[in-house]
This record gives C-alpha cells, structure tokens and sequence, in this order.
C-alpha cells in the first residue's frame, strides 16, 4: 500500500468539522472504523459513489468477529449476515477458515474511504493518522494486528504495508502516545520480507491502562492480560 498524499477531514461544519446527521457514526464508532481499517477490515468504493467496509478473521477469532458485528448492529449500520468460508492465504501457503461480514454500501463511508483509498481503490495509510489514532483505534487495531511478545512489549503484525508507512505508523505512535517503537523484520514462507513495528515492554506497559477497555476478552493475552 501506498502513503496517501493527503487527509481529508472526515466531519465538516460551519467551523470546518462535518458531523454526520445519522446517530450511527458517533465518535466511538468511527474509531472502531478506524482501528479495524488500520488492521485486517477493508474498505471499497461501489460505481454508484457509495462505499462500504468488510471484516473477516479466521474461525478461532469468532467471538471477536460477532462482538463487532453486535457492536455496529446496535449503532444502527445496515450489515450483512455474518458468513463462513474458506480461502487461502499466499502469504502464508495456508487454507483458513473465515468468518466474515460487511457494512453495506452506504454514501455515509465515503469520507473514511477518503481517509484510506487511493484514486484507484487501495488501501493507504493517511498522512494524519496520528490525528485519528485514538485508544479506541489503537485497541481496535492491537486486536487485528497486535501479536504477543513473550518477553514484554508488543508487535504489530503491518505485514501489508509498505515501509514507508510503517514508518509513518511508528511516528504516530511515539508522538502520540510516547511509545518506544523499532522495526522488526519477518520473513514469510513465500519468500517476502515484511515489516513489523515492535513496542518496547516499558513504554507499552504505560499505554495498556488507556486501551484496556477497547480490547476484546479473547485478546487480553496480548496484553499480557488475563480474561476478566
């Protein structure tokens, strides 16, 4: 994926910030958007200028899967039904078993679509990103992406990002949120070199009373958490 070369503001009024009319984009659920669009959800735009979002994880994160899907149903989104399949995963040489669900297209999305679709419809990371990064996005994210270091700290699993997003992801996170973060490198069993972002045990321990409450049961353990 590609840096978008610039942000548009999702919520403009007379003071320059649009506030949406329908209750099903609060703030809170706009981070969630957010925090699964920076990890394993999808969002694509429809020819008819609509946009809508897609979540999928495999089987073992089915908890995960329809607690977001209760989540967003109860804001008010038009959602499909929650599906199963399965398909291979290159990156990996593996079959998973998915659970999966979308957001049906609504002109509502279009303003996050411009936040992370370029002009030909790939996912990017905005340039302002650390504007969005709240630690409700974070816990979000840490849920699809994050990956437990046994030692202490974290990993964010950005296998699909270019570098130079991860280092603009990094950025984010260290000015935000002070966190101490390096660049991992993972080979895959294709061949391909990704980039991971690891945050240090210390400056990781300072953030996990922020996100405690936006990480679901089933992740704790990445936190070094046990379920409550």
């Amino acid at each position: 994926m590609k840096t978008a070369q610039a942000l548009h503001t999702i919520f403009k009024n007379n003071n320059g910030i649009r506030y949406y009319s329908s209750s099903s984009f609060n703030n809170n659920i706009r981070d969630l958007l957010i925090g699964c669009l920076l990890g394993d959800a999808h969002i694509r735009r429809t020819k008819d200028n609509r946009s809508y979002i897609t979540f999928e994880q495999t089987i073992k994160h089915e908890d995960y899967v329809k607690d977001l899907h209760k989540t967003l149903s109860e804001a008010g989104l038009d959602l499909s039904e929650i599906k199963y399949y399965t398909r291979k995963d290159d990156r990996h040489d593996s079959n998973n078993t998915s659970i999966y669900f979308k957001i049906n297209s609504t002109n509502e999305l279009n303003s996050i679509a411009d936040l992370f679709l370029s002009k030909d419809n790939q996912k990017i990371v905005p340039l302002e990103i650390e504007n969005y990064l709240s630690p409700i996005a974070l816990g979000k994210w840490i849920c699809d992406d994050g990956q437990l270091v046994k030692n202490g700290g974290i990993t964010l699993c950005t296998d699909n990002y270019e570098l130079e997003e991860v280092e603009l992801l990094m950025s984010a996170l260290s000015n935000k949120y002070g966190l101490r973060c390096t660049i991992h490198f993972k080979k895959g069993k294709n061949g391909n070199i990704y980039h991971r972002i690891y945050i240090s045990k210390t400056t990781f321990n300072s953030l996990k009373p922020l996100i405690l409450d936006h990480v679901h049961p089933s992740f704790l353990y990445k936190l070094h958490i046990s379920p409550r």
